[in-house]
């Protein structure tokens, strides 16, 4: 051995510099790519998390009847991105409807799985330069299918006008099992404000919405596609002649039947059995008021005609339950297309704990709410409430005893004192649900 190799051999000071030297790079390559790694991992497991959630919320909007995709694909990228929170950031998503990206409308609706994918370049975000490149692109992958579950239960079909949906004062509005819509593209199209309360499995505005979070439970989503009339194919009967006109019932116990009612009907203070069947209000006002109970199975309430009016005042009773067959199955009150006429449809009934089956008023607004002082009206005095938080207001208590209800209307309004229940529970009624509004299925779960 030469001189200067064994003056090498012999520096040992030497020779751990040298081989710190040669392993440092190594070194740095192992602790990065692990550091690499850790990070990738958490990344991947916040992007699976989100696909997860995306699925499901788009699963849920997929079993309510005429759902469409671009519905589906804007609930699943709402909720991925809310999920994923600052790191939404360069993350693409897609949408598979029953597998296909491109699902038509009826497609969707005969579709039982989405599944969501979402995908972003990781390598640039890494703390740790990816000497290999192994790590890229970062995808998860979600399938969410359903056997059923609950559908829409509230729409508002205008497309223009703050409040489409107002609930106001300390109204309560529950709908634990379905979805409500405003199709109103006004930012205040959905209104939830003072100390009222919406629950639902969902709330969606085509628009915005009044309210702070306390007033959603949850929170709705924004910028929703419209709603279309579930119901507009519907067609009423055409009355030909008035087999009833201008009655006033008071103080007595009395059954009316089907048939064709022209004028007023003006009850108190009465029991009124209403038989099986469909009842045409042909330019008529209804109103119910004194201490009025009106009960009734299998039947629909029609009101055709720019006259036409409904008003069930805040000391009635009522108990009805829609049709179960022929052309108004569902339906327990509906309104013809009338428009511009400036109709009143008021529930205000301290007592309508059950109505089953669909609302539907096209082209009128539907107001729910506690006329205290038998005047049409809810007024929160400064008496009832000096703090204005509409507290406690009217009372009026709506579809709790109901197992379905269904609004549809062309604005909805819920005032002060109102705890209005829209329950879902389609398979414990033998009333059919209308498409648009009815089952198609039960549970939802992630498959894959």
């Amino acid at each position: 051995m030469t001189p200067r190799l064994n003056a090498f051999a012999a520096s040992t000071s030497g020779n751990v510099a040298a081989i710190v030297a040669l392993l440092t790079p190594l070194l740095i390559f192992i602790m990065g790519s692990v550091v690499n790694l850790s990070t990738a991992q958490s990344a991947h497991s916040r992007l699976q998390s989100a696909a997860d959630s995306a699925a499901l919320a788009a699963a849920r909007e997929l079993y309510m009847a005429n759902s469409r995709p671009e519905v589906l694909k804007s609930v699943a990228y709402s909720f991925a991105m809310t999920n994923l929170g600052n790191q939404a950031e360069g993350v693409s998503i897609d949408v598979k409807i029953g597998g296909r990206s491109d699902a038509t409308a009826a497609e969707s609706a005969i579709s039982t799985e989405v599944t969501v994918t979402l995908s972003k370049d990781f390598g640039k975000s890494l703390p740790m330069p990816d000497l290999t490149g192994v790590i890229g692109e970062l995808t998860a992958s979600a399938t969410a299918r359903i056997a059923g579950g609950g559908r829409i239960c509230a729409i508002a079909l205008t497309k223009e006008g703050k409040k489409a949906i107002d609930i106001s004062g300390n109204a309560q509005v529950q709908a634990a099992d379905c979805a409500v819509y405003s199709n109103s593209i006004d930012p205040s199209g959905l209104s939830v404000t003072k100390v009222a309360k919406l629950s639902s499995e969902l709330a969606c505005s085509s628009g915005g919405y009044d309210g702070i979070e306390s007033n959603y439970e949850p929170l709705p989503l924004t910028d929703c596609p419209a709603v279309s009339d579930p119901l507009t194919s519907r067609i009423p009967p055409v009355p030909t002649k008035c087999d009833h006109k201008n009655q006033k019932i008071s103080n007595n116990n009395q059954i009316l039947w089907p048939g064709t009612y022209c004028g007023n009907l003006q009850v108190s203070g009465s029991k009124i059995t209403l038989r099986p069947g469909t009842y045409i209000f042909w330019d008529a006002k209804v109103k119910l008021h004194k201490g009025t109970e009106i009960t009734g199975d299998d039947v629909s309430l029609v009101f055709i005609g720019k006259n036409s009016s409904l008003d069930l005042k805040n000391d009635s009773s009522i108990s009805l339950s829609a049709a179960k067959d022929g052309p108004m199955a569902g339906i327990l009150i509906y309104a013809d297309s009338e428009k511009d006429s400036g109709r009143s449809f008021k529930i205000e009934s301290a007592n309508a704990r059950r109505m089953i089956g669909t609302i539907y008023l096209p082209n009128d607004e539907l107001t729910i709410g506690g006329d205290k002082n038998a005047d049409g009206k809810c007024d929160i005095t400064a008496a009832d409430d000096p703090a204005e938080t509409g507290s406690p207001g009217c009372k009026s208590n709506v579809g709790e005893f109901s197992d379905w209800t269904a609004l549809v209307a062309d604005k909805i309004t819920i005032t002060s004192g109102v705890k209005l229940v829209l329950n879902a529970n389609y398979a414990d009624s033998d009333v059919p649900v209308p498409a648009g509004v009815g089952p198609v299925g039960g549970n939802i779960a992630l498959s894959k």
